[in-house]
């Protein structure tokens, strides 16, 4: 995925993630599937799924095309490459991640290296 699918991406899931939590604030009831947004809008529904990388149990037993590591973005303004796993953690082995305890750097599912320091964004 090019980055700027991917930050097209991103742009349109935030609003729609940020309002159906909204819309829970006002006591809707509403089926909210895991890892799916609907626009807030057009009430268009996306299945982020295909997007969840999740490393094989055994190597040897995946497939060709699949995924051997998390989405990368690179932040031309920024200074700083993004990584990021959509519905889960990413699946490179994180250390000494900037005001995160050690024991949830398995949890991080989007993080920036600057300056030799990881920093978690999610």
């Amino acid at each position: 995925m090019q980055p700027s699918i991917l930050y097209s991406l991103l742009a349109f899931a935030l609003p729609a993630v940020v309002s159906a939590a909204s819309d829970d604030s006002k006591g809707k009831k509403e089926n909210h599937v895991p890892c799916t947004i609907r626009s807030p809008t057009s009430g268009a529904f996306f299945d982020l799924n295909p997007l969840h990388v999740i490393l094989p149990d055994d190597p040897k037993k995946a497939s060709k095309d699949a995924r051997n590591e998390s989405w990368s973005a690179r932040g031309y303004d920024y200074g700083a490459n993004f990584t990021i796993n959509f519905c889960g953690p990413v699946v490179e082995n994180l250390t000494n991640v900037q005001g995160v305890d050690e024991a949830r750097w398995q949890n991080v599912s989007a993080f920036y290296e600057l300056d030799g320091k990881t920093f978690s964004i999610g």
